[in-house]
């Protein structure tokens, strides 16, 4: 594959109910030196930053939203940005299915998909950089972080795997997908992807820490 058929587009997930964080999670402030982003401008701007670099346009970027559409909406002002998953209280996997499918019926000339989760608060440009790198020189593998022993998110799918993607169901996210398919797999070496807000605590611990 020539870099100029290379056609990535990135749902970074946000649609969650989170239940655990006991508030929006996707909306909490994180500490950034001297300003405060929220989680989800933190995933962006690292996003953005990484595809700025590699000089693909920020507007492959699509944010994939459920229960708290409205609230995100009113944050971002940025309507064609955001995707709305009716199924999203269904589960992770039906966010994943239907952010794929609407992806899929507006482009048809996408090559790979990434799926990047917005509370992997640790991750920065450089990391993203890698992984889009190692998918672009090897564009028929399946491209995961790894963090220890563990497949991790973000992930890169080339368009093999989109139809799998558009059918997964329930709480289970696309990580079947990888350990299904491991020799079709590259991985790289991310220690930052081990690192999510899932609480509170977390949260408190990240901003003591930083």
């Amino acid at each position: 594959m020539r870099t100029s058929d290379y056609h990535l587009k990135i749902i970074l997930l946000a649609a969650g109910k989170s239940e655990r964080f006991n508030g929006i999670k996707v909306l909490a402030k994180v500490q950034q030196q001297e300003s405060s982003v929220t989680l989800l401008e933190h995933a962006l701007q690292q996003l953005s930053l990484a595809l700025k670099t590699l000089n693909i346009s920020n507007k492959n970027i699509r944010v994939a939203t459920g229960r708290y559409h409205q609230q995100i909406s009113e944050l971002l002002a940025d309507p064609d940005r955001l995707d709305y998953c009716e199924s999203a209280a269904l589960g992770l996997g039906h966010t994943i299915a239907q952010s794929v499918q609407h992806l899929l019926d507006d482009n048809d000339n996408i090559s790979h998909i990434m799926i990047a989760l917005t509370d992997q608060v640790a991750l920065n440009a450089n990391d993203y950089i890698s992984l889009i790198e190692q998918s672009v020189a090897l564009p028929n593998k399946l491209v995961s972080a790894k963090a220890g022993e563990e497949l991790m998110p973000p992930a890169i799918f080339p368009r093999a795997y989109f139809t799998e993607l558009a059918q997964l169901k329930g709480d289970k996210g696309a990580k079947p997908i990888l350990y299904n398919n491991k020799d079709k797999l590259q991985t790289v070496s991310i220690a930052h992807a081990e690192k999510d807000i899932d609480t509170q605590q977390d949260l408190l611990n990240w901003h003591n820490k930083n």
